[in-house]
Parts: C-alpha cells; structure tokens; sequence
C-alpha cells in the first residue's frame, strides 16, 4: 500500500474514529450515579441502597448505582465516559426537555463526602450554588446543560468540552489539509 494513501485515507480515518468514539450519544447526556465517598469496607457496597444511606432524609439526593473509587478518591469521570469497554450506559441518563445535569456534593472541612450526579428539573439557571450550615458541612450544588455527543456537563469542567471542541476541529483541519 502506497504511503501517500495510507496517509491520506487510512491515517484521518482512524484519527476520526478516535475522535468520534466520544461523540455517540443521540441526545444530550448527564453522569447518573452516586459515588459514595470514603468507605472502610468497599465489598460491603452490596449491602448498601440509597434508602440505607439517605434513610428519614429525604432532601439528600440518591440514585443508583452507587459507586466507590480505589483510594476512595473522586470518580474520573473523563475516564468513564471515554472507556469503551465499560458499561457506560448505566452511569448515564437521557437529559429529558427542561431538565439539566446536577452534580451535588456534600463538603466537610474541604474534603468530599460523597457525591450524586444526576438528571434533574431544577428552578435555577446553569452554575454552581453553595450553602454553608453551621456544622461546617457545605452542600454545593451545580447545574449545567449538556450538549449532544459531548461528555456530560455534571462531571467536569466547561475546559473538558471546549477542549473536546478544538481537538475535533483540529482535526478537521488537519485532514482537510491533508486531502488539499
């Protein structure tokens, strides 16, 4: 096979297959799980609902499935969204009309308690809300809308999508240079 075609044909292909690997979803897309925080006994997660942690409060956002991390450490979302391998599906949910992605955390003397990412209908615009009780504990709540194909807005920054944007386009521009 001639270099010259292998570059022109095969090389943008795949580059564009890695690009598009990111960009599946049909409709707009938010995490969906609770990550449990720091757990003494991660087997013991079998056992574990949200109803059992929530219990008689029932202002603290739970939904399933509950997750913990090695090290108990924060989840990596970019990581989940962009491993193919994993069944991604099940920590996703459809952003419906009028709903947004919520990331909401609980804080306590800077550290995070646990987290629930979740698909919501909220009365507030896109940005980040936080209430501090007199225990010290923080409760930080942030809305956003996601866009089509790209990774959902709830798990990471705005620099996460905007860089997902100039990597598609710079190779756009790259394989339009290259077929020139």
């Amino acid at each position: 096979m001639p270099l010259k075609l292998f570059i022109r044909f095969w090389l943008p292909l795949w580059l564009l297959q890695q690009q598009f690997r990111c960009l599946l979803a049909q409709s707009p897309q938010c995490f969906h799980f609770t990550w449990l925080g720091s757990l003494e006994n991660h087997a013991s997660i079998a056992n574990e609902s949200c109803e059992s942690r929530v219990g008689d409060f029932n202002e603290i956002p739970c939904v399933s499935p509950l997750v913990v991390t090695p090290n108990d450490t924060v989840p990596d979302v970019e990581v989940l969204w962009n491993n193919m391998t994993e069944n991604r599906e099940q920590y996703l949910c459809q952003m419906a009309p009028g709903y947004s992605c919520v990331k909401y955390s609980y804080i306590f003397k800077g550290g995070i308690q646990n987290i629930t990412y979740m698909c919501a209908l909220v009365n507030s615009s896109n940005g980040c809300y936080k209430q501090t009780y007199s225990t010290g504990m923080q409760v930080e709540a942030c809305v956003c809308t996601s866009k089509i194909g790209l990774i959902p807005c709830n798990g990471c920054s705005d620099r996460s999508q905007v860089n997902q944007l100039i990597g598609f386009l710079g190779l756009a521009l790259f394989v339009f240079w290259l077929n020139k």
